[in-house]
């Protein structure tokens, strides 16, 4: 968590205003007993502390955050306690309604645009709890559990340009961050598309971008405060998209710096863009065209494109000497052995290719986890069985170049259970954190409460009220999910009156 960009802006935030002194906190291990949490900076014990604030990123964070408040000392029941705890981040904003046990105070928001505001709010009150939740409650943007009653809407800046940036960045020593160390540059925020099967997309809603001028400002600041780090990790859902976005390249390959970028969009991978790519430093071209089936295709609403056409994007990346690491999504709920033969007969040739050219390949399998504010949500997820059958058939088939595991597969089902939650789950996940979390853990809480997973293979009817309706994310995209929805249960129908004819 320390890693992320969201550390770096609620930290640096929080220590901006006078009254304020933030340390920061992390698990040592993400399983198991913690042992007696102290702050980063002064070995401070959690408990200690008068506010705790965090961000959910992903849903099983909510149990390492259990287990961390629990080896401090702290009690993780909001109601059992004095010290508040605010959460944010997109599963917060996503569906609140699992966490409402443990969580005091959830912002729906980003934090340009909203933490300053609770925290003045508890500044006022500090050391009162209730008069504190009372008043932070009547933030637009705020849900306080018991309290907040109607529509909850999501805050956010209109303008990145105008906002607080973290040039000085905390970096972590002891853990590789995911991406890599290096300057953190978020380039833009939201996404441009409309793939039906990411939550992020929508909670993040709406686009925006940082100007070229402002992107190269910071990272002359940064060289300034650190000429020796010359790796920037460039944050987006999706970069470049336009032509004018090469120009941030073409400066970081002026300044001689090395850059990772996330994964590209085929559609707009071109000869200059590998060029630059290549010249600053890149190794592996990531690419998620999730499947390589029109009927997917068209569902995921991503792209539509013939086998071909994805081996021909794919060998001009290749040419360029990249190696290439493919995204694909399985266990959606239209999905046929025949889809997935397809994609199997695709990978196989472009895989022959990259052998042929000396590069390699690696494919990373991830199960359909159906997520709130997507059409998913009224699908539900398939089951654990089905899902490892056709897990099974690609490691099979594709022999070693599947990055992915068997245990992935469970893992989602913990993030579907507690994505699509109806009611508060405190009590579990305080158990599943007591039984060390994990996926051990989980199936131990699983098995003590005696879960009913319907509705992680349901789904919720569309029409059917949903339990995050409270939230409201302005700019919804021009496709809702509820259209999206109907497209795909209009599909489903055709196709099965047409197997039955």
């Amino acid at each position: 968590m320390i890693s992320s960009l969201a550390s770096d802006l609620i930290y640096f935030t929080l220590n901006n205003q006078p009254e304020i002194y933030a340390e920061r906190f992390c698990n040592k291990k993400l399983t198991g007993a913690e042992d007696e949490v102290r702050s980063i900076e002064t070995r401070s014990p959690l408990r200690d502390f008068d506010l705790i604030v965090t961000s959910l990123h992903y849903e099983p964070d909510i149990v390492n955050l259990v287990r961390l408040l629990r080896a401090g000392g702290v009690n993780p029941f909001r109601e059992a306690r004095q010290t508040p705890v605010i959460a944010g981040g997109p599963v917060v904003m996503a569906n609140p309604v699992p966490f409402a046990d443990l969580i005091d105070v959830f912002i729906i928001g980003e934090v340009e645009s909203s933490l300053d505001k609770v925290v003045e709010t508890w500044l006022q009150f500090k050391g009162d709890k209730n008069a504190f939740l009372e008043e932070v409650s009547k933030l637009s943007y705020v849900y306080v559990p018991g309290l907040t009653d109607g529509e909850v809407v999501k805050s956010y800046p209109d303008d990145l340009n105008s906002c607080f940036y973290p040039v000085k960045q905390i970096v972590n020593t002891r853990v590789e961050p995911v991406f890599g160390r290096g300057f953190k540059l978020e380039v833009n925020r939201g996404c441009m598309f409309t793939c039906s099967f990411c939550m992020e997309t929508k909670v993040m809603a709406p686009y925006r971008e940082r100007s070229l001028s402002l992107l190269k400002k910071l990272i002359e600041e940064h060289l300034t405060y650190e000429p020796e780090e010359r790796r920037i990790t460039l944050y987006s859902l999706s970069f470049p998209i336009r032509r004018d976005h090469l120009r941030i390249l073409e400066f970081m390959v002026e300044n001689k710096l090395i850059a990772s970028l996330p994964s590209i969009r085929l559609d707009l991978i071109s000869e200059e863009i590998l060029e630059l790519l290549k010249a600053l430093n890149q190794k592996t071209i990531t690419i998620a065209p999730e499947s390589f089936s029109f009927t997917s295709q068209r569902l995921f609403f991503k792209y539509v494109k013939p086998c071909e056409w994805f081996e021909e994007k794919v060998e001009a990346v290749l040419n360029k000497g990249f190696n290439v690491k493919i995204y694909l999504i399985y266990g959606a709920p239209w999905e046929e052995m025949e889809a997935i033969a397809e994609n199997i007969e695709c990978l196989k040739r472009i895989i022959g290719k990259a052998k042929r050219m000396h590069q390699r390949i690696v494919v990373s399998l991830n199960p359909l986890v159906p997520k709130p504010h997507t059409p998913f949500q009224h699908f539900g997820m398939k089951s654990v069985q089905e899902l490892k059958q056709v897990f099974k058939v690609y490691q099979e088939s594709l022999k070693g170049l599947v990055e992915s595991r068997d245990y992935d597969i469970e893992w989602s089902l913990t993030q579907a259970f507690l994505a699509l939650s109806e009611k508060p789950l405190g009590k579990f996940i305080v158990t599943w954190a007591e039984e060390g979390g994990g996926l051990h853990g989980f199936k131990k809480a699983v098995k003590r409460f005696n879960v009913n997973f319907s509705r992680v293979f349901k789904g919720y009817e569309v029409g059917e009220a949903l339990p995050w309706s409270f939230i409201k994310i302005p700019h919804e995209k021009s496709v809702s999910s509820r259209i999206q929805a109907e497209i795909i249960y209009s599909f489903m129908e055709k196709a099965k009156r047409l197997s039955n004819e």
